[in-house]
């Protein structure tokens, strides 16, 4: 069983202008303290703040944590990205990892303009990382490909091996997985209704929440406390189904709606509210620690973590974790 693993919470995403800075910030600072080994960012027409600036940001703020940074071929040339994690290595010395996401809302789609369908957008990042590898490792790059030819490019200044970013690759669908096996980057999924039992071969990267506590009755009283019903939530998420072609969001929703092989502790009540993008798991701490043991049996090396940002939960959490066993990886 491997002795390590990574963990990354979330980067909140609130849409009160007010309190999302906020947010974000005591979600690094928390991270940061209860030995988390990053934080991830997330990209999108909707977001408040530019990813990068927020890595820098995130860098700047916490002496550890390392920013998994979600890229879009929609909104940056493979170069530009190339240049910032450059940019970061060089003036902080400090590593970033990628979390690499094809598709967006379809309106955000169309509105910049991005008409490529499903496969076919998989197709452009498998293209994409394979010419972001190439400009990061190679002194001069050429590429002849579909989407970004590229001709005797150079990067300066060199990117140091040991600050090379790590690339993860989300995505449930045939092609997303092709993609993430041909390009050598970390397959990550959905926790799945039925836990150990339903995860993907060669997925080595989890996604989900956790609420735990020292006994189950307690766990179930934190999250319904921290997650209320809310009615027109739900209703908003079924019109926002219309609006997006991600398999992992159309899977959650049959089983939101019908509970299809969901294992005592697997909820979905967050994402049925809007109130997260991943199910989550509610249990004691013992329960919760054996989930994570069971995880990397089955060669999960990478977690990402959604936690609310609140200190009461980000300690249990590392309670759960110190009682499997694991060492969180954390940069140096």
């Amino acid at each position: 069983m491997p002795a390590d693993i990574h963990l990354f919470t979330v980067s909140p995403r609130s849409t009160d202008p007010d309190e999302h800075w906020p947010r974000v910030q005591r979600m690094i600072d928390l991270s940061e303290r209860y030995g988390a080994s990053g934080v991830l960012v997330f990209t999108g027409n909707d977001v408040f703040i530019e990813p990068w600036v927020l890595a820098q940001h995130m860098i700047a703020r916490a002496e550890h944590l390392i920013p998994l940074v979600a890229v879009n071929p929609v909104y940056m040339h493979p170069f530009t990205v190339a240049k910032l994690i450059s940019s970061l290595a060089y003036a902080y010395g400090r590593r970033t990892c990628l979390n690499m996401v094809a598709g967006a809302a379809l309106s955000y789609q169309r509105a910049i303009g991005d008409m490529l369908e499903h496969d076919l957008r998989y197709e452009r990042l498998r293209e994409y990382i394979h010419v972001l590898r190439g400009l990061l490792t190679q002194p001069r790059f050429r590429s002849e490909g579909r989407f970004y030819p590229i001709s005797d490019a150079q990067l300066s200044p060199r990117v140091p091996e040991a600050l090379l970013p790590g690339m993860l690759l989300s995505g449930q669908s045939e092609a997303a997985m092709e993609v993430a096996r041909a390009t050598g980057s970390v397959s990550t999924q959905m926790l799945p209704g039925t836990l150990l039992d339903g995860l993907a071969p060669g997925a080595s990267g989890i996604h989900f929440g956790l609420i735990t506590r020292p006994t189950e009755d307690g766990a179930w009283a934190a999250a319904r406390r921290l997650f209320p019903e809310i009615p027109e939530a739900q209703a908003m998420l079924e019109l926002s189904m219309k609006n997006t072609d991600a398999r992992w969001k159309q899977r959650m929703m049959t089983a939101a709606k019908h509970g299809q092989g969901a294992y005592p502790g697997y909820w979905l009540d967050p994402f049925r509210n809007l109130q997260a993008d991943c199910p989550y798991y509610v249990g004691d701490h013992a329960d919760a620690a054996e989930l994570l043991r069971g995880l990397a049996r089955a060669g999960v090396t990478t977690v990402i973590l959604d936690v609310p940002p609140v200190e009461e939960e980000m300690a249990h959490v590392r309670e759960a974790i110190a009682r499997s066993g694991l060492c969180v990886v954390r940069a140096a």
